[in-house]
C-alpha cells in the first residue's frame, strides 16, 4: 500500500526543464465572464456598518481629560509612596544610630558608676571625713535630749496667704467688736 502525500511532494513546485514533457493537464480556458464571477464569489464583501466600526473612533475630550486626571492621580500616589518609603528608611537609620549611641552611653554610665562605687565604700568615706575634713564619730557629749512630756501646740503668728474671702469678712466683723 503506497501512501501519496502531495502536500510534501516538493517536486510539484520545482521548475521543470523544457526538455521534459509536461504531463500536467491544463484546465480549459473559461470565458472571461466566468472568471469574474468566480473571482467575485471568492470576495467577501463587508457590510457598511462593519466599515464604520473599523473607522477610527472619535476621541472624546471628556474621556481624554478623565484619563489624564486618573494617570496624574496614580502618578502622584506612586511618587508619594516612594517618597514616604525613602523618609521611613532615613528615619529608621537615624533611630538606629541614636539607639546605638544611647546604648554606648548607658554602658559608659554603668562603668563609671561601678568605678565610683569601688572608690567610695563606707570605710573610705569615714577615712576621708576623719583625715581631710577633721570630723569624728558621734560621742555621748554631743547628744542632747529634749523633754516632750507636755503636749505639742502650734500657733500661727502671721497669715501669709490672707485667707479666703469669708475669712477676711469674718475678721472685719470681729474687728468691729473688739
Amino acid at each position: 500500500m503506497a501512501h501519496y502525500s502531495e502536500a510534501y511532494d516538493f517536486a510539484l513546485f520545482e521548475e521543470r526543464s523544457s526538455a521534459a514533457p509536461e504531463i500536467v493537464e491544463r484546465p480549459l480556458r473559461q470565458p472571461r465572464r466566468e472568471q469574474t464571477r468566480r473571482s467575485r464569489e471568492n470576495v467577501v464583501e463587508l457590510p457598511q456598518e462593519g466599515r464604520e466600526a473599523q473607522a477610527k473612533p472619535r476621541r472624546h475630550p471628556f474621556r481624554f481629560l478623565a484619563s489624564s486626571v486618573f494617570f496624574a492621580v496614580v502618578f502622584v500616589t506612586v511618587v508619594c509612596v516612594v517618597q514616604s518609603q525613602v523618609l521611613l528608611t532615613e528615619l529608621t537609620q537615624e533611630i538606629n544610630t541614636v539607639t546605638d549611641s544611647l546604648q554606648k552611653a548607658e554602658s559608659v554610665e554603668i562603668q563609671l558608676n561601678m568605678q565610683a562605687a569601688l572608690r567610695m565604700n563606707d570605710a573610705q568615706i569615714e577615712k576621708f571625713a576623719a583625715d581631710e575634713l577633721g570630723l569624728s564619730k558621734i560621742t555621748g557629749t554631743q547628744v542632747t535630749y529634749i523633754n516632750v512630756a507636755r503636749a505639742d501646740q502650734g500657733r500661727v503668728l502671721q497669715d501669709i496667704d490672707g485667707g479666703s474671702l469669708l475669712d477676711k469678712l469674718w475678721a472685719s466683723v470681729r474687728g468691729l467688736f473688739v
